[in-house]
């Protein structure tokens, strides 16, 4: 039915990058990985001066020229939410004249002073190359990244949440620092207890990677943060949860559950999710028996290009179960997945016994149509 799905990186404001070292290696791409419920970094909570006050609410007011002029008396005196303020003005230039130099030398007064929101934004700025931190080289990849992870780590040891999120993935990843479990888990675990469902569901993907066990999966352990997760409607923790019920992992089989959270991570449009649901659908394990719905939860999976479901398709218009038999549909699906490296001997032996060489050109000219818009989209 599928592997666990461990989502790789999250970038609270962007999308996400590819964890290669887990055992488990059903990777989540950046459509299913959902941002996380927790938003950008603010200034630290703490008393404002009245100065900073007033620029918020010009700020408010679309203004950024007069909250720049009651900002930069105050950030000249050092104070850190001021600071953080004008580069992020600077930075955007809406109202005010776009100044990188200004909005990285501000920022990096602020990160300097114990404001997280700017230590974040830098290394954001710099994963992406807008700025060049002081004393680097630009064309040096990895002095950059070795800056931008070393940008991550100050902003979590700050109090950023995203910030203990990507401390974390990097870790994990062993990007910008030596690759070290343990330091991934510790920051995991801060988001997580702070609610982050994107850290609740990475601590749990440890666990079931077996990355803090010796490289022995402990799905036992990665089930609570997984709930935790899903419960804020993360999908692929959800979706995880479907597959830890459905095959027994660290709890006992129950296909009702499965069904359960393959319905809610499948209303994200996750393929995995459409193709375990189908398979429980078709077989009647934990629903009701329902080969028509079965047909479209496939349908829907191999739209994606989800090979399994390609696959699954394919029989079920040959043997007209769900659907109407259509040998050239039929073909279509089978030959996707055939030229993805999903191959079914039992389809090509019976494809070679039943399919005309009309149903075999219709189902071929389908299948460049459907590679077309793919390419297209």
């Amino acid at each position: 039915m599928g592997r666990p799905r461990f989502e790789t990186s999250l970038r609270t404001f962007t999308a996400t990058l590819a964890l290669c070292t887990f055992m488990l290696p059903h990777m989540v791409a950046a459509q299913t990985s959902p941002t996380d419920e927790v938003p950008a970094d603010a200034p630290n909570v703490r008393a404002v001066s009245p100065e900073v006050a007033q620029a918020v609410e010009a700020l408010k007011a679309n203004d950024r020229q007069r909250a720049a002029a009651f900002l930069r008396p105050v950030a000249e005196k050092g104070d850190p939410s001021a600071q953080a303020l004008l580069g992020q003005i600077y930075l955007e230039g809406v109202g005010i004249e776009k100044d990188l130099y200004e909005a990285g030398r501000w920022l990096r007064s602020a990160a300097a002073n114990g404001e997280p929101s700017a230590a974040f934004a830098l290394a954001e700025l710099t994963t992406d190359r807008t700025l060049t931190p002081p004393g680097v080289d630009p064309s040096d990849a990895e002095a950059m990244t070795r800056e931008a992870t070393r940008l991550y780590v100050l902003s979590a040891t700050n109090g950023s949440l995203p910030g203990q999120v990507e401390a974390g993935l990097r870790y994990a990843q062993g990007i910008g620092t030596g690759q070290n479990m343990i330091e991934a888990s510790r920051w995991f675990r801060e988001a997580a207890n702070a609610g982050s469902s994107a850290a609740q569901f990475n601590l749990g993907a440890l666990h079931a990677a077996g990355a803090l066990n010796g490289g022995s999966p402990d799905h036992a352990a990665a089930l609570p943060w997984f709930e935790k997760a899903a419960a804020q409607g993360h999908p692929d923790a959800q979706y995880n949860l479907g597959l830890t019920a459905a095959q027994g992992l660290g709890r006992d089989v129950d296909n009702s559950v499965a069904a359960r959270w393959f319905t809610a991570a499948a209303g994200h449009g996750m393929a995995d999710a459409q193709a375990g649901l189908a398979y429980l659908t078709y077989q009647g394990l934990g629903v009701a028996k329902d080969e028509k719905k079965a047909a479209e939860l496939y349908s829907q999976a191999a739209e994606q290009g989800h090979l399994i479901a390609q696959n699954r398709l394919a029989r079920l218009y040959v043997m007209g179960r769900g659907v109407d038999a259509d040998m050239a549909e039929a073909w279509k699906w089978h030959s996707l997945a055939t030229r993805a490296g999903f191959e079914d001997a039992e389809l090509d032996a019976r494809f070679a016994k039943f399919i005309s060489p009309q149903q075999r050109s219709d189902g071929d000219a389908r299948a460049t149509r459907w590679l077309e818009g793919k390419a297209s989209q």
